[in-house]
């Protein structure tokens, strides 16, 4: 595999998991000043476990890109194939959560 290819994608991915941990880190402040009393159907708590649940998801995601980074040539194909789906899960997961918080602070 060509290294440079390997190094845009590992540059990629550590952006994109910045990116996934500064929208946690917002959501967690979100949530922190929610007063789970107005119109709203959850509280509090039930907010905070699907955030640590999301850290869950974003921790995966730092170790499937670190493992890519390791993979020889053989196994990179894989363990990046691997590191991209545990993105995309984190994004999912965190853009759902965010569009539901935001609907409910509306």
């Amino acid at each position: 595999m060509n290294q440079q290819e390997r190094d845009a994608f590992d540059s990629r991915a550590r952006v994109q998991l910045t990116t996934i941990t500064n929208q946690m880190n917002d959501l967690r402040t979100t949530v922190e000043r929610f007063d789970g009393r107005s119109r709203d159907i959850t509280g509090r708590e039930p907010l905070e476990r699907a955030l640590d649940s999301l850290r869950g998801l974003r921790n995966r995601a730092a170790a499937r890109i670190e493992a890519a980074h390791q993979a020889d040539d053989d196994a990179w194909p894989t363990a990046r194939a691997h590191a991209e789906r545990a993105l995309r899960e984190a994004q999912g997961v965190l853009d759902d959560m965010s569009a539901r918080l935001h609907a409910q602070a509306a």
